[in-house]
């Protein structure tokens, strides 16, 4: 299921409810834009500040750093989106590298790639990495979550 997602976000084309009738009731895919929960940031106030809800509240925070020009930023964000749906106790950012407002948010997390997902557990950076590996982006929820 997750790669037909990708496939079809490779192309271009608008991930919409495909599967329905399955044993486990319908299946819906989300596509980029689609109703979510992701934040797409604007300033580096806003990061600090999720960051800070995030020490607070002890919960797992996920940044996307991305670009409007980067392919495989496109292709992964339909796969951001779903999971931000199914994983409703975890935080979801999209910082875009280009915006002026995040500048010093981009500088800070030395970001030589995109996409990059920066992972923070309680305000403290766990983990990271760079590349649209969709397997990867949710195995580190679930081991960040347990």
């Amino acid at each position: 299921m997750l790669a037909q997602a990708v496939r079809a976000a490779q192309c271009g084309q608008p991930l919409l409810q495909l599967c329905t009738g399955s044993s486990f009731g319908r299946v819906a895919r989300y596509a980029a834009g689609a109703s979510d929960r992701v934040v797409d940031l604007q300033s580096d106030k806003d990061f600090a500040t999720k960051l800070k809800d995030a020490a607070d509240s002890g919960s797992l925070l996920i940044c996307d750093f991305t670009a409007k020009w980067c392919g495989p930023c496109r292709m992964i964000a339909p796969i951001f989106s779903q999971l931000s749906n199914k994983y409703s106790d975890v935080s979801f950012v999209k910082i875009d590298i280009d915006h002026p407002g995040l500048s010093n948010t981009v500088n800070d997390h030395s970001i030589t790639g995109v996409p990059t997902f920066v992972y923070y557990k309680g305000g403290r950076r766990v983990e990271s990495f760079s590349g649209a590996r969709a397997e990867l982006l949710e195995e580190l929820i679930k081991k960040h979550t347990k």
